[in-house]
């Protein structure tokens, strides 16, 4: 049996190239006849050279037929949808974690939301200007408070809301008592005059608050004072 001359595999008659290695032989897996011109040389490669040697008919390499290189494309595709899959898994749980933190912040840090019943009442504080009293009324779901000086001329009552479980007083429930119209430039006037601020109170027991006044001074300077206040008209003295 002919053999190919470039890789001695069994080669069968009619063959015109090898099936091993792919090399032209001289035809129907006969030797060439003398005097035949090489088919090596025929397609641009010297005489005898392997199959490899990048004449017109022979692979350019090896690496070209081998399985593991044919497959490098669908491989590397793979990858690259691999790759997206976690991206976008990593997105997600992101998602999810921050969604927690906020669940966490609003239902168990910030506090349960509160009728504000609590807050109903007539309550007095003993602050260095004196004896000084507040109403907390409430209609519906709208609370008004009755702030008392220990002058009858000093007296204001403030719409305030509530945040959370506290009821709290800003400058613009302050800014409400002007009507919409003028809204702005009492608030403007009240934060000239006293800064910016908020009023917090805070259940402390049953008949318990804690006025807690925090903002920032015309000229700056931040404050921070608690007051505690006791249900019921304090005595006159």
């Amino acid at each position: 049996m002919a053999k190919c001359p470039s890789c001695d595999a069994p080669l069968k008659d009619g063959d015109w190239t090898c099936g091993v290695c792919g090399a032209p032989v001289a035809g129907a897996g006969m030797a060439a006849a003398p005097g035949s011109i090489d088919p090596h040389a025929a397609y641009g490669g010297p005489a005898g050279a392997p199959s490899n040697a990048g004449g017109y008919g022979a692979p350019a390499s090896q690496e070209e037929y081998l399985p593991e290189y044919r497959t490098q494309p669908a491989t590397a595709a793979t990858a690259k949808a691999g790759s997206s899959g976690t991206l976008r898994l990593v997105l997600i749980v992101a998602v999810i974690a921050i969604a927690a933190v906020v669940a966490v912040w609003f239902f168990a840090l910030r506090g349960p939301s509160t009728t504000g019943d609590e807050f109903v009442g007539t309550w007095t504080a003993t602050t260095q200007s004196g004896i000084t009293t507040t109403t907390i009324a409430k209609t519906d779901d709208a609370f008004a408070v009755t702030l008392s000086g220990s002058q009858q001329s000093q007296k204001v009552t403030v719409p305030a809301h509530l945040d959370g479980k506290d009821l709290v007083i800003t400058l613009d429930d302050f800014s409400q008592m002007a009507g919409e119209a003028n809204a702005d430039r009492l608030k403007d006037a009240l934060k000239a005059l006293a800064g910016d601020f908020r009023m917090v109170f805070s259940s402390v027991a049953p008949d318990n608050l804690s006025l807690r006044i925090v903002g920032t001074s015309p000229s700056g300077q931040d404050y921070d004072q608690t007051f505690p206040l006791t249900k019921g008209v304090a005595a006159t003295p």
